[in-house]
């Protein structure tokens, strides 16, 4: 679109119809010099009702409003002293009078903590809450297309999570039957989210409108955001396949964290992402470079579709072959036969 020109609205928020938004910003024909110039109110008072009402009906932004919020709670769970009870615990360090440190044992008691054990239980339905939201955030798509097999690996990765939740106030000792299986059920979760995040990635690919500045670069905050997904999933099963092999370690082994804080970084590029989608971003410099406009440079392409590939149920492999109803003309053995008659 020229400077003159007015701007389209099209809300709709699925992936099958953004190639047909005219205010999507791989279809942005308008180019600026300066990030002054993008920021012009003429340009602010076109924009910015048409971002906020896509954003409004974006499903999938709703789905990471949820995502981030999980990953803030947890994150505020990790490092905050007066919530995990960190702080307690220094303080009656500080007034024992014992100074021969203690070897752990599985005989060990765990002290339970009744506030965090509710938080978790409370962060697990979250996390199914955006588990739902993201199937939901597919319109327009079957629920047997193979786009759909990493969302449903995410509700049961979350319904283990809540499963080891429901469980935290059953641990009595390092070595405990309850504990050991919350590790285990821990350790099955982080290995099906694995398997999502890699199966995301395939959805990404199989439905991504991919032009100038969209793709896997650096610079495209969804691929960011599954790059941090695939680490914290690859930091929490180390760190689970340590606690099961040494249960000793179970409290002071904080490798989790650090899975926490890439998991809060990939939630934030997503809504990066969301964002980018529905053309906040249109004053930024596009792939490092004013000047150029994505709507007017157009690739003719077979390995890289510009709408995504077409629908893929999960039944197609089991499907039968379409049986061949042509005519079939007569044999050497039909003529024999016929011939002896």
């Amino acid at each position: 679109m020229n400077a003159n020109s007015t701007i389209h609205e099209n809300t709709h928020g699925s992936h099958d119809h953004e190639a047909d938004d005219p205010t999507a910003p791989f279809n942005e024909v308008e180019t600026f010099n300066t990030i002054w110039e993008a920021l012009k109110w003429k340009h602010i008072r076109a924009r910015v009702p048409v971002c906020l009402r896509k954003t409004l009906h974006n499903r999938y932004m709703l789905g990471n409003i949820v995502y981030l919020g999980y990953a803030i709670g947890i994150l505020i769970i990790d490092f905050n002293p007066q919530v995990n009870g960190s702080a307690d615990r220094s303080s009656a360090d500080q007034n024992s009078t014992c100074t021969a440190p203690v070897m752990p044992t599985l005989d060990q008691p765990i002290t339970p903590n009744p506030f965090m054990n509710q938080l978790y239980l409370g962060f697990s339905v979250v996390h199914i809450v955006s588990a739902f939201l993201y199937w939901w955030a597919w319109a327009g798509r079957s629920w047997l297309d193979v786009i759909m097999i990493p969302e449903y690996l995410n509700h049961i990765e979350a319904g283990l999570y809540l499963w080891s939740s429901l469980w935290y106030p059953n641990e009595d000792t390092l070595g405990g039957y309850y504990t050991l299986a919350v590790h285990k059920i821990e350790l099955t979760a982080a290995i099906v989210e694995l398997f999502a995040s890699f199966g995301w990635i395939m959805s990404w690919y199989m439905t991504y409108t991919r032009t100038l500045g969209r793709g896997f670069t650096l610079n495209d905050p969804d691929f960011i955001a599954f790059s941090c997904t695939s680490i914290s999933s690859f930091v929490y099963i180390v760190y689970n396949i340590q606690i099961n092999v040494d249960p000793l370690q179970y409290g002071t082994n904080t490798l989790y964290m650090y899975g926490d804080i890439v998991y809060f970084v990939g939630s934030c590029y997503y809504i990066f992402a969301s964002l980018r989608d529905d053309n906040w971003f249109w004053f930024l410099p596009l792939s490092g470079q004013y000047g150029i406009a994505s709507g007017r440079i157009r690739v003719e392409t077979k390995d890289l579709p510009q709408i995504g590939r077409p629908v893929v149920l999960m039944i197609d492999p089991c499907r039968s072959r379409t049986r061949n109803t042509e005519p079939v003309g007569p044999t050497v053995i039909d003529l024999a036969i016929i011939t002896s008659l």
